[in-house]
């Protein structure tokens, strides 16, 4: 896939050798997004004990983990395209301190609302530092390994989701729930910490928006990536000021008809992988599996799952991420046709591992897509909407598996209605390549200055 142009400092350190200094703002990246994966499961196990506690109606814990939901597309649609205008650096920090007081907010609540409110506000804060991790990564890598270490960040979140699993495991019996909101608080806040601390700004951030003192700021990084400094910043137009809506620049052409693709692979991703992650359980119950084998695939999956997400970083580079990611959507197509035909347990947990392994690929093999996509003024906000537009297909998936299922209908009939959208999703995602190397190769694409 061709990718957005940059600027001049861009070209003077895209192909050289990874520097220490990079490998550490990748790991505190990566760092940050466990945490993220943390805060953001962690409710998930407290919820047993706290309704018990509290003797609350589902209704109640519907409130809570709908907060969270509404928080995430928040963050994602309206937070993290803030970092193209205040920086990359800053929102992720604000993200972590806000993630941390909502941590040790729902640790200390005492009522309901005090638990919606503190709930909305980690999902604001887990939804702008996604993409804007995800930017920061790209933008400090070389081009042979930025697919890669997109790839890790991604299995980061997964990773935190398993220590609040650990938290939950080890901690709930003896400290309750407010325990392991307080040890979540506590990681989440050394990591904030650190990003405070250590975290620098982007480069390319720094040569785009040019910010007060941009460029010693801009040449101190290059110093500790051992390149040579600039004698000046790259010119700078106001040519795409005229919108304040940040959205008015992923709309303009020539990036249109691919922001809009990119868009319909997003959801239709979403769509498809919370209706596994949601139902898959519960059809293998269906299908004759009792509740503890089902569960004991589940763990299968999620390691399906991060051997997925590694192979589409490594494969994104030599292919390409919208080519990679058209297979694995057809791949996750097929699994879930072979779902619903078969009917043998091997059968069965070998296509739920397929679907897993191929529709979590898909997700980086997207977000690589979005964040390549754009220029790095408006690469925070792409990434974002993109995040932001696939959530709806988050509820919308597993919505409507509630209501075919309900309905009785055979799984082979269902499977299809999901088979069919992750097809769709391939051709938006392969059209999203296509007209990016046709808008790039014939120079069409807006520079950055011409964003900022």
């Amino acid at each position: 896939m061709a990718i957005a142009p940059t600027s001049g400092a861009r070209a003077l350190a895209a192909d050289a050798p990874l520097s220490g200094y990079q490998l550490m703002v990748v790991g505190l990246c990566i760092l940050i997004n466990i945490c993220d994966g943390l805060d953001a499961i962690v409710t998930s196990f407290a919820a047993p004990v706290l309704v018990q506690d509290w003797n609350l109606p589902a209704e109640a814990l519907g409130l809570i983990h709908g907060a969270g939901a509404t928080g995430l597309m928040i963050g994602a649609l309206l937070v993290s395209p803030q970092a193209d205008r205040i920086g990359r650096r800053p929102l992720i920090i604000l993200g972590t301190f806000v993630s941390t007081l909502a941590m040790f907010g729902m640790s200390f609540s005492n009522s309901v609302e005090m638990l919606v409110i503190f709930r909305c506000l980690s999902g604001i804060a887990v939804g702008s530092l996604l993409p804007s991790l995800s930017v920061m990564v790209i933008e400090y890598s070389n081009e042979a390994r930025g697919n890669l270490f997109l790839a890790l960040v991604h299995i980061g979140f997964a990773a935190g989701a398993a220590l609040a699993g650990l938290l939950g495991a080890t901690m709930l019996d003896e400290y309750g729930w407010r325990g392991i909101f307080f040890a979540a608080g506590c990681i989440t806040a050394l990591v904030s910490l650190a990003a405070a601390i250590l975290l620098p700004e982007s480069l390319y951030f720094l040569t785009s928006r040019q910010p007060r003192n941009a460029l010693p700021k801009a040449n101190k990084l290059l110093a500790r990536l051992k390149v040579a400094p600039l004698e000046k910043l790259p010119p700078k137009t106001t040519a795409h000021r005229r919108s304040p809506i940040a959205i008015a620049a992923l709309l303009a052409k020539p990036l249109l008809f691919a922001t809009l693709f990119l868009w319909m692979a997003a959801f239709l991703r979403y769509f498809v992988s919370y209706f596994l992650t949601s139902w898959k359980p519960q059809m293998l119950v269906l299908a004759g599996f009792d509740a503890e084998t089902a569960a004991t695939v589940g763990i299968s999956t999620s390691l399906a799952s991060a051997l997925g997400v590694l192979a589409m970083g490594i494969l994104a580079t030599r292919f390409g991420a919208p080519r990679t990611a058209c297979v694995t959507f057809l791949m996750a197509a097929v699994a879930m046709v072979g779902f619903g035909v078969f009917d043998s347990p091997e059968a069965l947990v070998a296509f739920a591992l397929l679907a897993m392994f191929s529709i979590e690929a898909t997700f980086t093999g997207v977000m690589i897509t979005a964040a390549r996509l754009y220029p790095e003024s408006i690469r925070a906000t792409g990434v974002g909407f993109a995040v932001g537009i696939g959530r709806f297909g988050a509820i919308l998936g597993p919505s409507i598996g509630g209501i075919v299922i309900g309905m009785g209908l055979e799984r082979s009939s269902y499977m299809l209605i999901y088979a069919g959208a992750a097809t769709l999703g391939a051709a938006a995602i392969a059209i999203v390549g296509i007209l990016a190397a046709r808008i790039y190769a014939e120079g069409k694409a807006p520079s950055a200055t011409e964003t900022a």
